[in-house]
C-alpha cells in the first residue's frame, strides 16, 4: 500500500501536470486569438486599401471624362499591356485634343495588337494626323478631308477646312483645288467667289511650275 507521503506526492504531481496542461492550453488559445486578430486586421487593411484604390480610380475616370489630358494618358498607359481596347479609348480621347502622345499611343497599340481594335478609316485618320504633325502636307489634306466628310472620325467641317487651308498654304495642289471648288459650292454658306479664284490661281501656278503635290 502507498504511504500517505507517497499519495501526497502523487497528488501534487497530478496537480502540477494539470496546471501545466491548463497553462499550455491558455497560451495556445491566446496565440490562436492573436493570430486571428492579426488576420482580421490584415483583411480589414486590405479592404481599406482596395476601397481607396477604387475611389482614386473613379476620381481619375471622372477627371479623364472631363477632358483632363494628363489623366487620359495615364489611364491609357495603365491599360496598354492588358486592356488594349481601353487603352485605345483613352489615347483617342487625348488625341482628340491634338495630343501627339495620344496619336502615337493609338498607332502603337494597334500595331502591337491588331488594327481590328479600330476601323481602317479611323486608323488611316490617325496615321494621317501623325504624318501631318511631322510636316506632311498631303497627310494634313487627307486628315482635313476625313474631318470634313466624317471618315473615321466625327465630322467637324470647320476644323477640316482649317487643316485643308493649312495644307494648301504649304503648296498642296489637291488642297488648293478643293478650296477653289468649295468656295464656289452652293452648299457652302460662306461661299466666296474671290477666295475661289485666289485658290484656283495658286493651284494653276503650282501646276505650271510642275510642283503639284
Amino acid at each position: 500500500m502507498l504511504t500517505v507521503t507517497e499519495m501526497m506526492a502523487s497528488g501534487i504531481a497530478i496537480l502540477l501536470f494539470m496546471a501545466m496542461f491548463l497553462s499550455i492550453a491558455r497560451w495556445s488559445t491566446k496565440r490562436s486569438e492573436r493570430a486571428e486578430q492579426r488576420r482580421l486586421e490584415a483583411e480589414d487593411q486590405a479592404k481599406q486599401l482596395e476601397a481607396e484604390r477604387v475611389r482614386v480610380h473613379k476620381e481619375k475616370i471622372a477627371l479623364a471624362d472631363n477632358g483632363h489630358l494628363t489623366t487620359q494618358l495615364e489611364l491609357a498607359e495603365m491599360n496598354e499591356a492588358k486592356h488594349p481596347k481601353e487603352a485605345v479609348y483613352w489615347y483617342e480621347r487625348a488625341a482628340e485634343q491634338d495630343s501627339i502622345d495620344g496619336i502615337k499611343g493609338i498607332l502603337r497599340v494597334c500595331e502591337q495588337y491588331s488594327d481590328e481594335l479600330i476601323t481602317q478609316d479611323k486608323h488611316r485618320y490617325w496615321q494621317n494626323a501623325f504624318d501631318a504633325h511631322n510636316g506632311d502636307e498631303q497627310a494634313e489634306y487627307e486628315q482635313g478631308i476625313a474631318l470634313f466628310e466624317g471618315f473615321g472620325i466625327a465630322s467637324n467641317m470647320d476644323k477640316g477646312i482649317q487643316l485643308i487651308e493649312h495644307a494648301a498654304n504649304k503648296r498642296c495642289f489637291r488642297a488648293q483645288m478643293f478650296l477653289a471648288q468649295w468656295y464656289r459650292s452652293s452648299e457652302n454658306p460662306m461661299a466666296d467667289n474671290e477666295k475661289a479664284k485666289m485658290w484656283e490661281s495658286r493651284a494653276e501656278r503650282i501646276n505650271l511650275d510642275g510642283e503639284s503635290k
